[in-house]
C-alpha cells in the first residue's frame, strides 16, 4: 500500500473504531482517558497563570531597554518561552501515551482478538513488559522529536522566511504526527514479537499510517489547548458561554482520541497484514 493509502486506512478506521468499541462494549475505556485529562486541565490551570506572569515580566522588561544587550537578551528569552510553548504542549501528549500504555496494551489485545479470533493468555508478567516497551518506545520517540525541534528551529531562526511564525509551530507538529501514531502502532508490533528495531523499521515503512492515527490524536489536543490557552482574547467579553462550551467539547474529544488512536491502529495493522499476507501468498503461486 502506498502513502496515502495507509493514511486513508488510518482515518476510515478512526471512525470503524469508534462503532466498534460500542458494538463490542468497550466504551468503558473512554472513563481513563477522561480522569486523566480532568487532571491536565488542573495542571493546565496552575502553568497558565505561570505563564502569564513570566509574560508581564517580559514585557514589563522590554519598555524599559536601553542598550543592545538588553534587547538581544530579551528577545532570546521571548524566544525561549515560545519553544518551551511547543515542548511542553508536545511533551502532554507523550505523557499521556505513558500514563495511559496499561489501558491502551489491555484494549489493543482486547480488540485483536475479537478481529482475529487469536487469543492471548493473560499473564501479569507480559502486561508489565508491553508497559515497559510502551514507555521506552514514548521516551525514545520524545527525544528524537525534541532533537529535531531544537535542530529545525535553530536553522530556521538563520533565514527571514515568508510565514516564519506559522512554519515554526506548524513543521515540529506535523512531524510529531507520525512520533505520536509511532506509539500506538508498536503495541500490535510488539505481540507480533518484533524488537524495537523492527518496529522502528516496520513503521518507517507505512508513514502514512502512523501519520493519520498520530494526527487526529495531536490535532484535537492542540485545538483544545490552543482556545484553552487563548481562551479571554477568543471568547472577548460577550461570548464566555459559548466558548466555555466549546473548550468543555473540545476536552472531551481530545480525552476520547487515544482510545480511538489504539482501537484505529489495531484494527489498522490487522487490516494492513492480511493484505500484505495476500499478496505475498498471491505472488509465490502465480
Amino acid at each position: 500500500m502506498n502513502f496515502f493509502q495507509l493514511l486513508f486506512l488510518g482515518y476510515k478506521n478512526y471512525v470503524k473504531g469508534a462503532i466498534f468499541l460500542f458494538k463490542h462494549k468497550l466504551q468503558w475505556f473512554f472513563i481513563f482517558p477522561i480522569i486523566l485529562f480532568g487532571c491536565i486541565y488542573w495542571l493546565g490551570t496552575y502553568f497558565k497563570s505561570l505563564e502569564l506572569e513570566v509574560n508581564l515580566s517580559l514585557v514589563e522588561r522590554s519598555s524599559q531597554i536601553e542598550t543592545i544587550n538588553e534587547l538581544i537578551w530579551t528577545s532570546l528569552e521571548m524566544m525561549f518561552f515560545d519553544a518551551m510553548y511547543i515542548i511542553l504542549t508536545q511533551f502532554t501528549l507523550y505523557i499521556v501515551v505513558v500514563l495511559l500504555s496499561p489501558i491502551l496494551a489491555m484494549l489493543s489485545e482486547k480488540i485483536e482478538e475479537i478481529v482475529s479470533g487469536k487469543t492471548y493468555d493473560y499473564s501479569f508478567k507480559m502486561l508489565v513488559n508491553d508497559i515497559k516497551r510502551g514507555i521506552i518506545i514514548a521516551f525514545r520517540n520524545l527525544i528524537w522529536f525534541y532533537l529535531f525541534v531544537g535542530l529545525f528551529m535553530g536553522i530556521v531562526s538563520f533565514f527571514n522566511l515568508p510565514a516564519k511564525s506559522f512554519i515554526v509551530f506548524a513543521i515540529p507538529f506535523v512531524v510529531g504526527f507520525y512520533y505520536y501514531g509511532f506509539s500506538f502502532i508498536d503495541y500490535v508490533n510488539e505481540r507480533r514479537r518484533m524488537n524495537i528495531q523492527q518496529s522502528i523499521y516496520f513503521v518507517s515503512k507505512h508513514k502514512g499510517l502512523a501519520i493519520s492515527i498520530g494526527s487526529i490524536y495531536s490535532i484535537f489536543f492542540l485545538m483544545y489547548f490552543y482556545v484553552y490557552k487563548n481562551f479571554n482574547e477568543i471568547a472577548g467579553s460577550g461570548m464566555q458561554i459559548g466558548w466555555s462550551v466549546i473548550l468543555v467539547i473540545l476536552l472531551t474529544i481530545a480525552a476520547l482520541t487515544p482510545i480511538l488512536a489504539i482501537t484505529s491502529a489495531t484494527l489498522s495493522m490487522n487490516e494492513l497484514l492480511k493484505k500484505e499476507k495476500s499478496l505475498k501468498i498471491n505472488k509465490n503461486n502465480p
